[in-house]
């Protein structure tokens, strides 16, 4: 197994909340899932929430190296809080917010022939 790639991005969380103050459901539904939107939407900074998802989104279009439209990325949980993106079982994130920026990490692994993904 070996590291295919790396993305990484920063968000500004006032960004994100100007664009849901502003745009409401229509920026959510433009970017984000059902499930991601039902998820953040129970979070008690919200903003946070989902700038951490944005972020995520934008650190696996990075490490992709092309462009995915956003809800094609959907960022969800596991049991143990763990982040995952659906689909994209062989990239590893992590996401990390404080009250006025979010980030998040993506490493695309390469897994050898004969070793088990998980």
């Amino acid at each position: 197994m070996r590291i295919k790639g790396v993305g990484i991005d920063i968000i500004s969380v006032k960004r994100i909340k100007d664009l849901i103050e502003t745009y409401g459901e229509r920026f959510l539904n433009r970017v984000f899932t059902e499930n991601e939107i039902e998820y953040s939407k129970k979070i008690f900074n919200y903003a946070e929430a989902f700038a951490g998802r944005f972020a995520a989104k934008e650190a696996i279009i990075k490490v992709k190296g092309k462009m995915i439209p956003f809800k094609k990325i959907e960022i969800l949980n596991m049991d143990d809080g763990k982040p995952y993106a659906k689909g994209f079982e062989n990239i590893n994130i992590s996401i990390s917010h404080e009250r006025e920026f979010a980030v998040a990490i993506a490493i695309e692994m390469e897994y050898d022939e004969f070793v088990s993904k998980k």
